[in-house]
């Protein structure tokens, strides 16, 4: 959220809003994006100092797709409406820009690699036993 900060001229100053009361020397208040843009033409130096502010979105490419000319906040949105998640903790814009160009150009998806296992099979090869006779030979006793 941005914080302004009146520097005077005088000790007391009228806030521009006529809802929100009026100002003393060095006083900081903090107020929303929304607020700034609305009174942005009655906020500037000597009077005003404005710290935080993240300036108007401009589409550099007119094309509807966030860079480095929009707010973190539209940006966000925009991240939002496309349903990307965005970490809880506090994200950078060039962080937010990342997710924007990881979500257009989704990296390619890795080919799943399954390697072939070759089966040993074991052939058992039975190779024909020619048949061999023995002879033998029978010695006959004849009891001697």
């Amino acid at each position: 959220m941005p914080i302004l900060r009146y520097n005077g001229p005088s000790f007391y100053g009228r806030c521009p809003d006529p809802a929100t009361a009026d100002f003393t020397r060095g006083e900081e208040r903090e107020v929303s994006q929304m607020w700034v843009d609305e009174w942005r033409r009655v906020l500037g130096e000597p009077k005003f100092t404005l710290v935080g502010d993240e300036g108007v979105t401009i589409d550099a490419g007119l094309d509807g797709i966030p860079d480095s000319g929009w707010r973190n906040s539209d940006i966000k949105a925009w991240l939002v409406e496309r349903e990307v998640t965005i970490s809880r903790g506090y994200t950078t814009k060039s962080g937010l820009l990342q997710l924007v160009a990881l979500h257009l150009n989704p990296p390619a998806p890795t080919p799943v690699v399954v390697e072939a296992v070759e089966e040993i099979v074991e052939e058992v090869v039975e190779e024909p036993v020619e048949a061999t006779e023995e002879i033998t030979e029978t010695t006959e006793n004849d009891g001697e």
